[in-house]
């Protein structure tokens, strides 16, 4: 039995840092922070550790756009991170939870047969894989691409997460939710797109809570099952959901910040591309302006797509 009462808030004020981080991976620049949670956090880590690990993120809140009117998909409401409990134990490992060593990546053709075929030929290599399964945590598993093979609309996100490497497939979770809502007020259906992460296995970590967004290195290993469902969907339109996407996708560079790549053209497999926000962005940031931002982004992918949009769906967030 735990007899120290300093570890459960450590651990807790871990999470929060950690939180932190995982955000700004995603291109969040601005955050409200309490006084008291910052007070908090010096508390039981120590001022110095604190400030260093906050530094980067400003304490002023996201602006919001003052009028607005009704919206088709339901309000978002914020879910802290405790919310999405762990459901499967997390491997504690060497440097490989953290540094990775990965072979180089696959090599291959997809062979001669129609979409359908083809898609269950990669599925069988990519669930087969044997660097992807030395990579699972126990009892997960490789989380393939799913959707409509004739799909306009193909959407990339990073990496599986706890709800997804347990059912085997991506955007389940609460991120998973939010991206249907999105759907549905474009007037499409989750079973209408195509929906796949850069990385088919949830990323080790040494931490009992949370995720690791996908290495470099992950991303690349896996970029050959990805550019091969790509290939075989022939999309209209690819989405890349967050900026580690966005990296996976366009490589990495460090001055890139999401904010500035959103909202503009860009492409991949001579794809046209549109980088947006993830939607775990939305469920911790769900601020009118913030929601707006990838509204607009989903605007021009409808248009290039030639949906049809009222002029009530233009409206949403304003």
């Amino acid at each position: 039995m735990n007899t120290n009462p300093a570890i459960e808030p450590v651990d807790g004020a871990l999470a929060v840092l950690e939180e932190l981080k995982r955000q700004r991976t995603e291109g969040v620049r601005h955050l409200y922070i309490e006084d008291s949670t910052l007070a908090g956090l010096e508390k039981v880590l120590g001022a110095d550790q604190t400030k260093q690990d906050v530094k980067n993120i400003s304490a002023r809140p996201v602006p919001e756009i003052s009028q607005g009117r009704a919206v088709s998909f339901p309000q978002v409401e914020e879910v802290p991170p405790s919310t999405v409990q762990e459901k499967l134990p997390v491997v504690q490992s060497d440097s490989k939870a953290n540094n990775p060593k990965l072979l180089s990546p696959p090599q291959f053709s997809l062979p001669a047969g129609n979409k359908q075929e083809q898609w269950e030929w990669l599925k069988d290599k990519v669930t087969g894989c044997d660097v992807c399964k030395s990579e699972l945590n126990p009892q997960g598993k490789i989380v393939f691409g799913i959707g409509d093979l004739d799909a306009d609309l193909f959407f990339c996100g990073e990496a599986p997460g706890a709800e997804e490497e347990i059912a085997g497939e991506p955007f389940v979770g609460p991120a998973g939710e939010l991206l249907n809502r999105i759907l549905a007020a474009m007037g499409l259906s989750r079973e209408s797109v195509y929906i796949a992460n850069m990385v088919n296995f949830r990323p080790r970590h040494e931490r009992s809570y949370g995720n690791r967004p996908p290495s470099q290195e992950e991303m690349n290993f896996c970029l050959p099952y990805l550019r091969a469902q790509v290939e075989i969907v022939q999309p209209k339109v690819l989405v890349a959901l967050g900026k580690t996407a966005t990296d996976g996708l366009l490589g990495v560079d460090p001055q890139r910040r999401l904010g500035q790549m959103r909202g503009t053209w860009h492409e991949y497999a001579n794809v046209p591309m549109m980088v947006t926000y993830h939607p775990s962005y939305l469920l911790h940031n769900p601020s009118k302006s913030s929601k707006r931002k990838v509204w607009e982004d989903m605007l021009l992918v409808m248009e290039k797509l030639e949906l049809p949009i009222s002029e009530k769906q233009r409206d949403f967030f304003q």
